[in-house]
């Protein structure tokens, strides 16, 4: 009885769903970071759903991306900006799409090429375990925790979504004709256009949450491939309608006047040629490997180098490397062997581990090629692939566990897997606690990638805004402008934090450095004004200060320090100029000018009077 629970499907549902929640249970109020804050706190067009009304507003922010902002719209409208709503969101995308990759093994050994191969019985653990190994895996923090990154699961959920459906038709259309052929009368199939229009409007759905998307109808043409066979003129009609989707994505990005073109092609943020670009991913693809086998020293702003030629020893060894797995898979799949006619491999599940390996080269095609990207490596990226490498692994135990029945059972490998499992749910909890709060996720990044100067300025900034901790960011910002000495926000936020410590001799130069920099950066010159009054130099903060207040008279801080600049020079008929101003455009901050207008007087009457 306990067996058939066991091996039951709803069990193997509620099991994926529970090592999904406990993996991200701590998560719920990670805060919105990075990008977050650009798509989501400050983005107005996802508080009003109505934006999204066709021809909205709403299309017209990313349109390329239009449905995965809409998502943001719908947690808006339900949660505000509440983060456990979002996080709450991420994590049943994430947890339906490692019910999907379960279905997507399960319809697999349904195919005409696995039906009948010796592992068919073991279907359901094979499929349970390439879903364990996807919901579990730390890798996946990123694009699960990460609440904007939901573009990537999110497209990642119709992707598969589109190949579930697309499986499920071929499958029915396949029963016709073996029932034909064994002369048999058969429906006529209503079904299988239903299910092949389900498809197309998944396919559709995950092109307009990201563009990874663009590999979807190469993945149907590789399954399909991989394991149907019978006449292409019948196939292909089937195949056409989700290969007819794969002009979506260059229209989309074609269309998209807000990307700079060169010589009438889009092009990307990054300025990194693309063959140093293509050559440095050779190596990435070798680091995305490590992280699935080998999750250790995960990082959320890598400082990878960018190499400039193929023979450099990384970058060649790491070709040498992906060329031997691309052909492991290609000999794994038996595409070379001909001389056996229409005979059915000896072990033919051993494709289904090939197709795991072509999986991860195809989904990585879009960000890991020739097109450049500002970032070279982020884990996030690794989400859809890692699909076909959970599904490779899982294939590859189950072999294990045939080949070693008569030692132990065959519960060696099983026994491995689980403790696999339980060991990737716990790295799991452990990463996610470094998203806990940005001071805990910049200060990761600070120490795995402490030559690069992002995680040393947003480790600084929080230090100093969020945490109330001016001393401690003050090594962190000191690191930040040590690496990049053209970063004008570095240096303002150094002054600042030297300010807010009470330490206004050491301020004034990182801020100076700042107005040099960014002379428009009104905060810098203001609170270089500030260190000055403090350091007892108000005559230099004047002019500094009237500056900025003709150039932002409705700015309070301006007006309120140029005051106390004023009385600081004994200019009080100036001063109560600045607070007449003050009670007209922020009178809550009048009262503190007017005691020191008041203070000043009353130490001198007979100057002021």
């Amino acid at each position: 009885m306990l067996k058939k629970i066991l091996y039951h499907p709803l069990s193997h549902l509620l099991l994926i769903m529970l090592i999904g929640f406990l993996a991200y249970a701590n998560t719920f109020g990670v805060p919105f970071v990075l990008d977050d804050l650009e798509s989501i706190n400050r983005n107005e067009v996802i508080r009003d759903l109505g934006n999204y009304i066709p021809g909205g507003p709403g299309y017209d922010f990313l349109f390329r991306r239009w449905f995965g902002y809409f998502t943001f719209a719908l947690n808006y409208y339900f949660s505000g900006l509440d983060v456990t709503g979002y996080h709450l969101f991420n994590l049943t995308v994430h947890i339906c799409t490692a019910l999907l990759v379960y279905a997507f093994v399960r319809l697999t050994f349904r195919t005409p090429f696995l039906v009948d191969s010796k592992v068919a019985q073991q279907a359901a653990v094979t499929a349970l375990l390439a879903a364990l190994f996807f919901v579990a895996h730390p890798v996946q923090t990123q694009a699960v925790t990460y609440t904007v990154q939901r573009l990537t699961s999110l497209c990642t959920l119709f992707y598969l979504l589109a190949l579930v459906l697309y499986v499920a038709a071929r499958l029915r259309s396949e029963v016709p004709r073996q029932e034909s052929e064994r002369g048999r009368q058969t429906s006529g199939g209503w079904h299988i256009p239903l299910l092949l229009a389900g498809s197309v409007v998944s396919a559709v759905l995950a092109m307009f949450t990201k563009e990874i998307a663009f590999t979807l109808p190469l993945a149907a043409l590789l399954y399909e491939v991989c394991f149907f066979h019978g006449a292409w003129q019948r196939r292909g009609i089937l195949l056409l309608p989700v290969l007819l989707t794969v002009s979506l994505i260059p229209i989309l990005v074609l269309s998209d006047e807000s990307l700079p073109t060169t010589g009438g092609l889009p092009q990307t943020e990054a300025d990194i040629p693309r063959l140093d670009y293509l050559f440095t991913q050779f190596r990435v693809l070798v680091t995305y490997l490590r992280l699935l086998v080998l999750p250790v020293n995960q990082n959320l702003d890598y400082d990878y180098p960018v190499f400039s030629s193929f023979f450099t020893p990384p970058v060649f060894l790491s070709f040498v490397v992906l060329a031997a797995l691309l052909g492991f898979a290609i000999h794994l799949s038996g595409f070379r062997i001909k001389s056996a006619g229409n005979a059915p491999l000896a072990r033919p599940e051993l494709r289904l581990i090939a197709f795991g390996i072509f999986w991860f080269f195809l989904t990585l095609a879009v960000e890991s090629s020739f097109i450049p990207i500002a970032d070279v490596i982020f884990e996030h990226r690794l989400y859809l692939p890692s699909i076909g490498v959970a599904v490779a692994m899982a294939t590859a135990i189950i072999l294990a566990r045939e080949k070693t029945i008569s030692f132990y059972g065959g519960k060696m490998p099983m026994i491995a897997a689980a403790m696999i499992i339980i060991a990737l749910t716990l790295a799991t909890w452990q990463r996610n606690k470094v998203w806990q709060n940005e001071v805990s996720l910049w200060g990761d990044v600070a120490r795995k990638s402490p030559q690069k100067h992002r995680p040393w300025f947003n480790l600084g900034t929080h230090l100093m805004t969020d945490s109330g901790q001016p001393e401690e960011a003050i090594p962190a910002l000191l690191h930040a402008v040590a690496r990049d000495p053209g970063h004008a926000e570095s240096w303002h936020n150094l002054g600042s934090s030297y300010l807010m410590s009470a330490r206004p001799r050491e301020a004034i130069m990182p801020l100076r450095t700042a107005v040099r920099l960014k002379p428009d950066m009104a905060d810098a010159a203001v609170n270089l004004a500030v260190a000055l009054i403090h350091n007892g130099n108000p005559l230099e903060a004047v002019p500094i200060l009237e500056e900025v207040g003709q150039r932002l008279p409705q700015w309070p801080v301006a007006h309120i320090n140029l005051g106390i600049a004023y009385v600081g020079i004994g200019k009080l008929d100036d001063a109560r100029r600045e607070l007449a101003i003050l009670n007209q455009i922020a009178p809550q901050l009048a009262p503190t000018l007017a005691e020191k207008i008041k203070q000043a007087a009353a130490r001198d009457p007979v100057k002021h009077e």
